[in-house]
């Protein structure tokens, strides 16, 4: 970034006066503002060692944010390295953390990690998730178990020490899906237990508003990753494509610049939404 040293001596050389000089630091200042409008904050980002959730952290790291990264098991420690590597990449920087989020303690020792490393928690983005589909007389007690504790009980426990910890004016951003808007044969188990994510954000935004703290959840449909393709067939696929308006699936692409927006300052006046993002898979 140019300093106001760099300013002032260019600025001598072209002959400008103290005006120059000051409107060129304003200029300078104004520019960082808009390429970096993140700088200074401290984002958290679950389930951040791939797919959605790597391009969600690395877009906050290039607004300008530090970001904890976290993910699930030491298995895919390697991945999430790759993901703090992209963000520092854009000059921010990035802490690993890892732990099943059902279990309250490893929620907390993320939230630690950012105060410790960042001295606070602006953005929280909830994206951590766990999808199986089949049809709902086929799921045992331990398959319900598991996603109620990843979809619903993690995100809880997140949310809430975000309503604890977070800074004022900061940004609680939640991963939803655009099956609440509808009904798809086989996802019963998966769509109930993210459900409540549109509870919970409506009325956190509520208790949080005093506080400008915005809590949105964004609503993606399916979109072409592991995660959407590790439940689905050939077939299926390529019928859950023709929904679209585009007659295609979704790319991370599609979904990171709403993610940016929803983060950014000048999204304060949008609270308590759930934004679909399905290139007109369904709508409601």
């Amino acid at each position: 970034m140019t300093d106001t040293f760099d300013i002032s001596r260019r600025a001598a050389i072209l002959g400008l006066g103290a005006a120059g000089v000051a409107g060129a630091a304003t200029q300078a200042s104004a520019q960082a503002a808009i390429t970096k409008p993140l700088a200074g904050k401290a984002a958290l980002v679950s389930g951040a060692r791939n797919n959605l959730g790597r391009a969600f952290a690395v877009k906050l790291g290039e607004m300008g944010a530090d970001v904890v990264v976290h993910y699930h098991r030491e298995a895919t420690r390697d991945q999430a390295q790759e993901t703090a590597r992209q963000i520092e990449a854009h000059g921010a920087r990035a802490v690993l953390t890892s732990g099943d989020l059902s279990d309250v303690q490893n929620v907390r020792a993320m939230y630690d990690a950012a105060e410790q490393s960042f001295g606070g928690i602006d953005i929280v983005v909830n994206n951590a998730g766990a999808i199986i589909k089949k049809p709902m007389a086929e799921f045992t007690d331990a398959e319900f178990e598991r996603l109620d504790a990843v979809n619903n009980r993690a995100l809880f426990y997140s949310m809430r020490e975000a309503a604890i910890r977070m800074r004022d004016g900061g940004r609680i951003i939640n991963t939803g899906t655009s099956l609440k808007a509808g009904a798809a044969p086989g996802y019963t188990i998966y769509s109930g237990t993210k459900a409540p994510v549109e509870e919970y954000t409506r009325m956190l935004a509520k208790e949080l508003g005093p506080r400008r703290i915005t809590v949105n959840t964004i609503a993606p449909g399916p979109v072409n990753t592991p995660f959407f393709h590790g439940q689905e067939t050939e077939q299926s696929a390529a019928f859950a494509a023709r929904l679209s308006t585009e007659q295609r699936l979704g790319e991370v692409e599609d979904i990171v610049p709403i993610l940016a927006f929803l983060a950014d300052p000048g999204s304060q006046w949008v609270n308590g939404q759930t934004v679909w993002i399905n290139g007109g898979y369904l709508t409601r």
